[in-house]
């Protein structure tokens, strides 16, 4: 009968340790905003794969959703993520003012280019002139000190420069340059702007916290094995002086 009691109190407290050791565990609930080649399903793409490197090198349960931008940014503002991926750092930006913080680590950057209109002379000194007629993608706006009017459609934008309507467009070169490709626009120029930060989104106040420690502490472990740099340079490349 001792036997009994004694097995039976060793199965007890083996259910009571995994019980909690459940309750207790990782469990990373992430989202990423629905990009092309940075994530197109959840079976495709650059931070998809650099998702599912994050719960390899953890050995932590991720569950993942592919959902638009806006819809991604929102997960992690109303708690329904832990972190979302990617959003450009605006530089030098007052995070007080911000509903989100940005993580530690940057993870990727993208190359801003300045695209003019061949043969104008437009320059980067010239984007401080209120005169001048200057487009960026609506969502980033914020990213500039001048007057910059936002753009809900970069062709339409691209088209403008190549036909001189506006003096200048500014944006990644990761989107923009394949439509100047497919629209053949040869009359635009490129020059780079500037190379900004890409980092993961977290909650409100959770910079250095524990969400935070774990991906920068993963991120090195990756960084150190090669594997970080095996994936993201994919799609983190050098700015490319090619001119259309």
């Amino acid at each position: 009968m001792n036997r009994f009691y004694c097995k039976l109190s060793i199965i007890t407290c083996t259910l009571m340790f995994l019980v909690i050791g459940n309750a207790v565990a990782a469990d990373y609930k992430v989202s990423l905003a629905k990009m092309p080649v940075y994530a197109e399903s959840l079976e495709k793409g650059v931070l998809v794969d650099f998702t599912k490197a994050l719960a390899n090198e953890s050995g932590k349960k991720f569950k993942v959703s592919v959902v638009p931008f806006a819809r991604s940014m929102n997960n992690v503002q109303t708690g329904k993520a832990d972190f979302h991926m990617p959003l450009i750092a605006i530089p030098d930006v007052d995070m007080s003012t911000l509903p989100y913080d940005y993580s530690t680590e940057t993870i990727f950057h993208v190359n801003f280019v300045l695209y003019t209109q061949k043969g104008s002379g437009f320059t980067k000194e010239k984007l401080s002139s209120n005169s001048v007629k200057v487009e960026t993608d609506i969502a980033h706006v914020a990213y500039f000190d001048f007057k910059v009017a936002g753009s809900a459609n970069l062709e339409q934008s691209l088209k403008k420069v190549n036909a001189g309507r506006i003096d200048a467009f500014i944006f990644a070169d990761f989107a923009s340059d394949p439509l100047i490709k497919k629209n053949s626009l040869t009359n635009i120029k490129r020059e780079l702007f500037k190379v900004y930060d890409v980092k993961i989104i977290l909650p409100k106040g959770g910079k250095g916290g524990s969400t935070d420690q774990f991906l920068s502490a993963t991120i090195k472990h990756m960084r150190d094995k090669g594997d970080f740099d095996e994936i993201m340079s994919v799609i983190d490349t050098p700015y490319d002086n090619w001119q259309p």
